[in-house]
């Protein structure tokens, strides 16, 4: 019979465990919904399009696969090749932690070794998916000024974007 004390261990390594899941996941889903705008931005925005255009190919782009996406962005030409294997790589591992991860660390609650080993994994990719958010933003900002948007006009449409998140009642 497991004691209390195995139990409360065991409880603690998987809600650690989820938080971490949860988290790299989060990171990765943000990723893949920025990318499908950076290649909309830089691929099939055409300029005096609309908003409503804009969103529409916006929604088509984000509702293909995460390696569809970087296919598209990498056969554009709109990543250099450090950043097409830094995405492969993240498309990787997304897929090991959506399809298998469970099954290959079906054993993390119960021993701490495993444990530590699984979140670091996530913790990695976690950091990696933020880092690469970092990257697309720089680009897409890079591309934007070149294309005569000001970036006091980028600061001030992100002041009231942020504004209008913090306001919601949704949040």
């Amino acid at each position: 019979m497991t004691s209390i004390a195995e139990q409360l261990e065991k409880a603690n390594r998987l809600s650690a465990i989820t938080k971490q899941v949860g988290f790299a996941l989060w990171q990765i889903q943000e990723l893949e919904n920025v990318s499908a705008q950076y290649f909309v931005l830089l691929a099939k925005a055409k300029k005096g399009m609309g908003q409503t255009e804009g969103e529409n190919l916006v929604q088509k782009a984000q509702s293909k696969t995460f390696g569809s996406t970087i296919h598209e962005i990498t056969k554009a030409g709109l990543i250099s090749s450090t950043l097409e294997t830094r995405f492969t790589k993240i498309l990787a591992e997304r897929n090991w932690l959506v399809h298998r991860s469970r099954m290959d660390n079906r054993n993390a609650i119960h021993s701490d070794k495993i444990a530590l080993a699984l979140i670091s994994r996530l913790e990695t990719m976690a950091t990696e998916a933020t880092d690469l958010l970092k990257e697309i933003a720089q680009l897409s900002q890079k591309f934007v000024l070149q294309h005569g948007v000001s970036e006091e006009y980028i600061n001030e449409m992100s002041a009231q974007l942020l504004a209008q998140w913090s306001s919601t009642d949704e949040l």
